[in-house]
């Protein structure tokens, strides 16, 4: 196997209906590495996780709060950073 099998891209919607316990869901494509999660609270919050060029491991930054943050917002982000 060559790489891992993309699904799909997160959703208003798929957003919108996760609830406190659901697994994080990452989106695919050119918005890859940008992650929802639902907390304990039912927050939903978007971070970003990449591999810092300076000590090679997995970082992760809080892009903001759905549905203060849009989906939208939340993509144009990471290319900001």
């Amino acid at each position: 196997m060559v790489g891992k099998q993309e699904g799909k891209p997160l959703s208003f919607k798929a957003v919108e209906m996760m609830k406190p316990g659901d697994k994080d869901k990452a989106d695919v494509g050119e918005n890859r590495g940008l992650r929802v999660s639902c907390g304990a609270t039912g927050v939903k919050s978007f971070f970003y996780r990449y591999t810092s060029p300076l000590a090679g491991k997995l970082a992760q930054v809080k892009i903001g709060n759905f549905p203060q943050t849009s989906l939208a917002a939340a993509r144009l982000k990471p290319h900001e950073l």
